[in-house]
């Protein structure tokens, strides 16, 4: 797994709430899309996991929400891993808008592995353990000179 991962985004009307802007349910939707697509990007194979009624769900979400996006916004939502623990791990993400240096959001997930059979938190496997990659320290935004970490 690469320390990070970007998914672009372009904002589209379906995500415009009565005020105007983004509605706060789509930085969430984007965050699950960034975690998913970075873990496939991995290797993990959700499908063969759920095959052995096991997977990840969410425990906890922390949204800071900083600015507002548009319709027609091509964001950016980075997201990297920021430690792994026995039971769960620790996701993070930067929402942003490139084009004008602006986090729009900041997000932690912490995520914990589950037998889904018996809707029990089990330990995370030593071998998916090794898939992921922590990234310490986290990521300069997509808009900085130097995208390695700081």
């Amino acid at each position: 797994m690469s320390d990070f991962f970007d998914l672009p985004h372009t904002v589209t009307s379906d995500e415009i709430d009565a005020q105007g802007h983004v509605h706060n349910l789509r930085y969430l939707q984007w965050t699950l899309w960034a975690a998913g697509a970075h873990s496939r990007a991995a290797g993990w194979d959700s499908e063969q996991a759920l095959k052995q009624h096991m997977g990840w769900v969410v425990r906890k979400h922390d949204i800071t929400y900083r600015a507002a996006a548009m319709e027609g916004d091509a964001i950016i939502v980075r997201t990297w891993v920021a430690d792994i623990a026995k039971f769960a791990s620790r996701r993070k993400y930067l929402i942003c808008r490139p084009a004008d240096a602006t986090v729009l959001a900041k997000v932690e997930t912490r995520w914990v592995y589950v037998d889904l059979a018996k809707h029990k938190v089990v330990a995370i496997p030593g071998d998916l353990k090794e898939q992921l990659s922590v990234c310490d320290p986290a990521p300069h935004p997509p808009w900085s000179e130097n995208n390695a970490t700081e």
